[in-house]
């Protein structure tokens, strides 16, 4: 019998993490979600990200409101929205990361997984980490290696390294690139949007 997986995504830790170390943020979050559980039961994807509001940027909540629509699609994939916080000019992302520690813990706490895989290079999450280890479960973490957290890596049971080779067929085709690096074309998120309805009855 599988063990059943849950995957607990920092948005934002990813995003990043994509755009400095692979240069192409466009991640087919399918086929990412089912690379990293590949030999468990995959239960349920979480996918923790600060939400704008209009006012706060109307370029960026439109762009955002275009992803979190695709993510919706993506099967066993849910959305967990945190907030936007204005302090003086800047927007602050709040309550993604206590979410996220919060929801790794209940759910564990409740046996709803054996194993859970943290996408995040951000070593907070370590306390919650122990405390779902002493449930007797298994955490895996999953970043790039420059960006990870050593005292997150540390604490896991198991940590799996994000480059190239393991993302390169989790990646969405390229048409318009911006920049190349490592052979991956980055584009704009309105090009992913389009070619992502063009194609929806295809793999997602």
């Amino acid at each position: 019998m599988l063990k059943k997986a849950m995957v607990f995504i920092d948005g934002n830790n990813l995003y990043f993490g994509l755009k400095k170390n692979i240069g192409n943020y466009n991640l087919n979050y399918g086929k990412f979600i089912r690379e990293l559980t590949s030999g468990h039961d995959l239960i349920r994807a979480y996918f923790y990200t600060a939400v704008f509001k209009r006012e706060d940027d109307d370029k960026l909540f439109n762009g955002q409101q275009k992803f979190l629509s695709y993510l919706q699609e993506v099967p066993f994939m849910q959305v967990m929205p945190g907030r936007i916080e204005k302090r003086g000019d800047e927007l602050v992302e709040k309550g993604v990361d206590v979410r996220l520690a919060i929801d790794l813990v209940r759910f564990g706490a409740n046996r709803l997984y054996d194993v859970a895989y943290i996408v995040s290079g951000d070593g907070d999450y370590a306390p919650a980490v122990n405390a779902v280890k002493d449930m007797g479960l298994n955490v895996i973490n999953c970043f790039f290696t420059d960006e990870a957290s050593t005292h997150l890596k540390h604490v896991c049971d198991k940590f799996i390294r994000l480059d190239y080779d393991l993302l390169k067929n989790c990646l969405f085709a390229s048409i318009t690139p911006t920049f190349v690096r490592d052979g991956v074309e980055s584009r704009d998120p309105e090009d992913v949007e389009r070619e992502y309805y063009e194609t929806s009855s295809g793999d997602i």
